[in-house]
Parts: C-alpha cells; structure tokens; sequence
C-alpha cells in the first residue's frame, strides 16, 4: 500500500531560481514546490495524463498499485519513500500516444525534507521525451524513487539534472522495466555538492528491449557521490548499455559502479559498459568498478575503463590557438561531459549545466 501525506504549502509564488528557466524554448512544464504544483502549461497534452500524486492516488489507484508490486525493490530508501511520500507525480502516455513537445518538470524542495516519488507509464506505441529539473531551496535530506514503465514498441528518454547544495543529504532510486521493442534512456546530470547515493535500475522484461544509461557526474571539495546503475537482462535479444563520465577535483570521492546482468537462456543479448573520468588534482579520488555477471555463453559482453589527467595533447592544441589553460581546460572538461548536455533541448537548462560544471572546477 502506497501512502501519501503532503505537507502545507506556506509560498506559492515560483521561486527565483526556477522562473529563468522557464524560458521561450519550453511549451510544456510543470514546477511542483512541496508536493503542491505551483504552475503548469500541461492542461491540454491529448493522450497524456499528469496529475499530483494525491490526486493520482485516488483516479489511478489500481494502476499505481500494481505497476508498484511488480518492481519488488528490497531497498530500506525505497520503502521509506513510498511510506513517507510528500511529493510526487505521476505521467500515463496512454497507447499510440506520440508526444512531440518535451515535458519539463520542476521539483524544488524549500520548506521540508523532500521525500517525492515519481512514475511515468507509457504505454504501447508511445513516445515521450522527459526532462526533470531537481533543487533545493533550503538545507535538507533529499529521499527520491522514480518508476519509469516502457511497454511494448514505446520509447522514453528521460533526463534529470539535479542541483542540490552542499547542506543537503541526497538519495535516490530510479526503476525502469522495458518490454519487446521498447526503448528507455536515462541522462543524468549530477551537478550537485550534496552527499549523494544514486541508483539505477532497469530491467529488460521482454525480447529486444532496449536500454542506455548516461550518467555525467562532477565532484568537487569534500564531496563524496556514489553511483550503482544495474541493467538486467530478463529476456533473450536484449540489449543494455551503460556509460559513466566523471569530473573529480580538490578532495572529492566519485565512485561509479556499473552491473551488467545477463541471466540463463537470456541468448543474443548485449550488455557493454564504459566508464571515463578526469581527476583534476593528486587528493582527489576517481572509481570506476564495472562489473558483468554472464550465465549465458551465446552473447555480447564488454566493460572498459580509463581514468586521468586532462590530455596534454588536447590542452597543447588549444592553448596553441590562443587559449589561456585555464580556458582550455574548461572547454575540454565541457567537451567531456556532453553526452547529457546534449539531451538538454532547453538553452536555459545547457546554461544552468555548464554554470555549475564551471562553478565546481573553478579552481583549475
């Protein structure tokens, strides 16, 4: 049983770091402050569902329910979320639905613990592009579960930059689960300085579901972040792929650790992973453990790693046509971090990431 309490919200008014972003090149968005939607322009996407959890809980109940039993998630977080939830947000793509305008998302957390869930249904034949804009206003503990559910033939690109400060505490979990033909991506921009635990999970129910999983994460002070990403291979002619890119300087620990699974009889399937980083100064700390777990011989398995310094080539070239280094390690670490800053469609979202990427490498 899934439980929701929304606490009063005591501001309603847009926060100031959240109206910039709202800029000409978003038509659709939804800014939750608290749990409580404080503004939207998503009234009228046909095919598409979007409502504040409380109110989720009372016309989708069954659906919520069920889609929740199926995940099975062991994790102590996980179940602190759906006991304690505050905040939280659900998006059903009903079938044959083809979104052609991005939804954006707004969470901010400024009077009380942030304690939000989030699923998003598509259903057959559907296609959605999803970004989400994660901020804290306030010292807190920050409890995240996302539930992404692909069916058959969908595809869902799901993109999340998170931008909590160094008072506050971060968790999350997110669960996909793809079936045949379907397609799930998750970027992830983590330009936070929080203390941060991030997992993801997807599971590839069904044949010729597909998944990527882009994770850009940049550590800076004494910051420690640790990202587990497992992809689960559930059924034959899957595929799975996982790609972690970090930015680690002064005293910071970034930790990445990949799983690739691919179970018995689960034939034809591919599971790769790869796994770059750059560590800016000799006190700071990069990991990156891949791992693949093979219980089949008929597939395509394979992990790599390559962790440094900045390229004394590449910083040579540049500074040969003018830059100062400074300058050229900045564009070389931007360079490095655009596989998420790419699926940011907003200029005002790029300028948020490559502000913060600056801010935590001013140093250099």
């Amino acid at each position: 049983m899934i439980h929701y309490t929304k606490n009063p919200l005591i501001d309603d008014s847009i926060p100031e770091n959240i109206q910039p972003l709202i800029d000409e090149d978003i038509t659709q968005f939804l800014i939750l402050k608290d749990g409580h939607i404080i503004g939207q322009s998503v009234d009228h996407i046909e095919g598409v569902y979007i409502e504040n959890f409380d109110e989720a809980l009372s016309q989708k109940r069954d659906l919520i329910e069920t889609l929740d039993n199926e995940h099975n998630n062991p994790a102590d977080s996980y179940q602190y979320v759906k006991d304690n939830a505050t905040s939280g947000l659900v998006i059903h793509v009903t079938k044959n639905t083809v979104v052609d305008d991005t939804l954006h998302v707004f969470v901010v957390q400024e009077e009380h613990d942030l304690v939000h869930n989030t699923i998003v249904v598509c259903d057959d034949n559907t296609e959605l592009n999803y970004i989400e804009y994660y901020v804290n206003n306030n010292p807190a503990s920050n409890n995240i579960v996302t539930q992404s559910f692909v069916g058959e033939n969908a595809r869902l690109s799901y993109t999340t930059v998170n931008q909590f400060d160094q008072k506050s505490v971060l968790n999350i979990i997110r669960n996909g689960r793809v079936k045949r033909y379907g397609e799930l991506t998750y970027n992830i921009a983590e330009v936070s300085d929080a203390l941060s635990d991030v997992t993801t999970n997807v599971q590839l129910i069904e044949p010729y579901a597909k998944s990527y999983v882009k994770t850009v994460a940049i550590t800076n002070q004494q910051q420690e972040a640790r990202f587990e990403q497992l992809v689960e291979h559930l059924a034959h002619h899957t595929e799975g792929y996982i790609e972690n890119y970090g930015v680690s300087s002064d005293t910071s620990a970034l930790v990445f650790e990949g799983i690739g699974k691919i179970h018995k009889h689960m034939k034809q399937s591919v599971a790769r992973q790869q796994n770059r980083g750059i560590v800016l100064s000799r006190k700071a700390r990069l990991d990156a453990n891949p791992l693949l777990l093979i219980d089949e011989y008929d597939v395509i398995a394979s992990h790599g790693a390559a962790i440094g310094k900045i390229d004394e080539e590449q910083l040579y070239y540049l500074m040969s046509r003018g830059l100062s280094k400074r300058n050229a390690e900045r564009l070389i670490i931007n360079g490095f971090l655009s596989p998420v800053l790419d699926a940011l469609d907003s200029d005002a979202l790029k300028s948020v990431f490559v502000n913060s990427v600056e801010r935590k490498t001013q140093d250099l």
